[in-house]
């Protein structure tokens, strides 16, 4: 049966959000305002793709990875509006996600030289930026997904992946688990000369809240600043938390499930947040908040139910749910016209990036939306009750989001049309926010 176009009113206040005042509402003194962010640019980079994003620690390049072409980008951001291309480094296989010390002389890509999904291999490249030439490639083992710098520079941590053959069958299911070899977490300790970097490896098996023990499936990797790192296993449905100066994991726990009765998981053209939805979150990208709490951007991923209908969550770190977003991201992307209703049989909007950044007093939560090609933004000074602000739209499948907060800026790299898209915060006149 044919349903008629629904918009609650969250939506409606999304709506309200994104395109900001009018009529009497626009004689408000601007003091009144949230800080909001505009689109300033929009680059085309040299190359296909652009996924992953980095910066140096003075704001003024960005780097990109290129798996297409297998190269890695460089940006010139010093004019933002302007960006300018710097030129491109190959990496001899494909990057998969890149950093930059701590002191901005190098840049750490992870990647990936598989060819044969039961024997991955991969990676780091370290490339000093000055001479933009790959001066020590570091042995991973396996098949590098995610890279994080610990905020005090001594660690990268590497999730690796060694991901499925999604059209291999196991037990039944296209794509299922286990398949081996298992993934881990890789962990470069960063002291003195590159020559001396040693690489060790944190084992993620047989972990408590895992749906597949034995194939732990890492996805995306944070680090706190105790040297903490949050590791999502997405397809296991899990997060892991790993000291990475003991090399161990401290705790784990299961990302458990969305419930919702005003989820949209029928593509018939029509956009009606009505329907019934119990599945598991499947974590993608993850970060730590300010307050010393964790956010998931949860995609979905391998669950037999219908794949659409997740959002984003925030967690304590043992694993206690402290806000989950349930049908707000979905409604705030159809009053913007962006909810993908083609995708709600099949992972929805994927909400799959994820980026946490304090602005001056504010601190915002950017929740990439690679299927509705825009990013939605909340402000979460208040973890617990995080409020809906914007939904910026982007290119073509927003997969890398980064905020250059000293700069007043956050940017999204957008993979299927190889763009970087450039926001600038504007504050209100005379106000904080």
């Amino acid at each position: 049966m044919l349903r008629r176009p629904v918009l609650p009113v969250a939506g409606v206040l999304a709506a309200a959000l994104l395109v900001g005042a009018a009529g009497p509402a626009a004689a408000h003194d601007d003091r009144d305002r949230p800080s909001s962010f505009a689109s300033i640019a929009t680059f085309d980079v040299a190359g296909e793709v652009a996924e992953i994003l980095a910066a140096t620690p003075d704001g003024r390049t960005v780097l990109y990875t290129d798996s297409a072409l297998r190269q890695v980008g460089l940006v010139d951001i010093s004019r933002p509006d302007r960006p300018r291309q710097l030129g491109v480094i190959a990496v001899g296989g494909s990057p998969t996600s890149v950093t930059v010390t701590k002191d901005g002389r190098y840049a750490l890509v992870g990647v990936d030289t598989t060819t044969d999904l039961t024997a991955p291999s991969g990676v780091l490249a370290v490339v000093e930026l000055r001479s933009r030439q790959i001066v020590r490639t570091i042995d991973l083992g396996g098949q590098p997904d995610s890279v994080a710098l610990s905020p005090d520079g001594r660690y990268a941590a590497l999730a690796i992946e060694n991901q499925r053959d999604e059209e291999l069958v196991v037990g039944g299911i296209e794509g299922g688990l286990p398949q081996p070899p298992a993934g881990y977490l890789s962990v470069v300790e960063l002291r003195g000369q590159v020559r001396a970097w040693t690489e060790s490896r944190v084992a993620l098996t047989n972990l408590p809240g895992m749906a597949y023990p034995t194939d732990p499936e890492p996805e995306f990797v944070d680090v706190d600043r105790r040297n903490v790192a949050a590791v999502t296993l997405q397809e296991n449905n899990a997060v892991a938390l790993v000291d990475l100066a003991k090399r161990r994991v401290v705790h784990s726990f299961s990302a458990g499930t969305v419930s919702r009765t005003d989820a949209d998981i029928v593509d018939d053209d029509v956009v009606a947040f009505d329907d019934a939805l119990v599945a598991p979150r499947e974590p993608d990208a993850v970060q730590w908040t300010p307050g010393g709490n964790l956010i998931t951007a949860d995609e979905g991923d391998l669950a037999a139910e219908p794949s659409g209908g997740r959002g984003w969550t925030v967690f304590r770190p043992d694993g206690a749910v402290l806000f989950t977003a349930g049908g707000s991201a979905e409604q705030a992307l159809a009053a913007a016209g962006a909810y993908p209703d083609g995708r709600s049989d099949d992972k929805g909007a994927e909400f799959e990036g994820a980026e946490v950044a304090r602005f001056g007093g504010d601190t915002y939560a950017f929740i990439g939306a690679e299927r509705g090609d825009a990013v939605v933004v909340y402000d979460i000074d208040r973890e617990t009750r995080p409020e809906l602000r914007q939904v910026l739209p982007t290119g073509d499948a927003p997969e890398g989001l980064l905020a250059l907060p000293a700069q007043g800026l956050f940017l999204a790299s957008n993979e299927d049309d190889g763009s970087i898209s450039v926001f600038a915060l504007q504050r209100p006149r005379g106000g904080h926010r």
